[in-house]
């Protein structure tokens, strides 16, 4: 599998013609997507490192921010923890890099048994200073409940069309739920997909969250039920994104933060 890095030849391999799809996780673009503005989609943060957006998160509290694990290591080794001073969130804005506000990162914490299979793809960021909200800054509620296959669910993030043409404005894009079994199925050769994941696509592909969307969220009904973690390609037909299942790592976020 292909870790969260920073290699072009990671960004190569999501974008060529491959004949055989690596695993990778989502680390830069919706595919097929529209642009966005915040105020729509005022949980979303960037997770920015050394000043250039790295990642996408949920702002689930005042002081909480809830992304994927393989967005807080790299290369499933160094954790970033190490280096506080080099990573930052923004929020309150519709583009990349620039605008809203940037906030200190106090603590992360990765899931203690997320693994290089991206199983309990999920983590915290602890804010140094609480976000004040705004129309263009506002907490989401995780589900309780993950929803059901064929439910249209939404996915955010910043990055480049599938055209090639990147945009540093937020985008949006609209899937659905893909049924768990079929998931299973369809990436049975990948190891498959377990209690922790779910999936969202639409059956035509071209529709997707892809590198540097990683962490950010997938979102029915005004409710977070999947943090953005891995897939086969971007947006390829059969080959749905995989997500963090919000409704099955819930417990451990409470447990963490007291957010209900």
């Amino acid at each position: 599998m292909f870790s969260f890095v920073l290699a072009s030849a990671l960004f190569a391999n999501c974008l060529g013609d491959e004949l055989q799809l690596p695993r990778t996780s989502f680390d830069g673009r919706i595919v097929g997507g529209i642009p966005a503005d915040i105020t729509n989609y005022p949980y979303q943060v960037s997770f920015e490192l050394n000043q250039r957006h790295w990642c996408g998160g949920s702002i689930i509290s005042p002081k909480w921010v809830l992304t994927a694990a393989h967005c807080v290591t790299l290369n499933h080794l160094t954790l970033i923890t190490r280096h506080l001073n080099t990573v930052r969130v923004r929020v309150g804005s519709s583009f990349r890099e620039q605008g809203g506000s940037v906030h200190q990162i106090s603590q992360m914490i990765m899931h203690p048994i997320y693994n290089i299979d991206d199983d309990y793809d999920i983590a915290l960021l602890r804010m140094s200073t609480p976000f004040v909200y705004s129309n263009a800054v506002q907490p989401i509620s995780m589900t309780t409940v993950a929803p059901s296959a064929g439910t249209a669910v939404v996915v955010t993030g910043w990055g480049a069309l599938l055209s090639g043409h990147s945009p540093s404005q937020l985008q949006q894009v609209q899937v659905n739920i893909v049924d768990q079994q079929e998931c299973n199925r369809i990436y049975r050769l990948y190891g498959g997909v377990t209690d922790r994941m779910i999936c969202a696509g639409v059956s035509q592909g071209g529709k997707d969250a892809c590198q540097g969307d990683s962490g950010g969220p997938l979102v029915s009904s005004g409710k977070l039920v999947g943090v953005v973690s891995w897939g086969a390609g971007c947006g390829r037909q059969g080959y749905p994104g995989v997500y963090s299942n919000v409704a099955n790592l819930r417990s451990w976020v409470q447990s963490l933060t007291g957010v209900v």
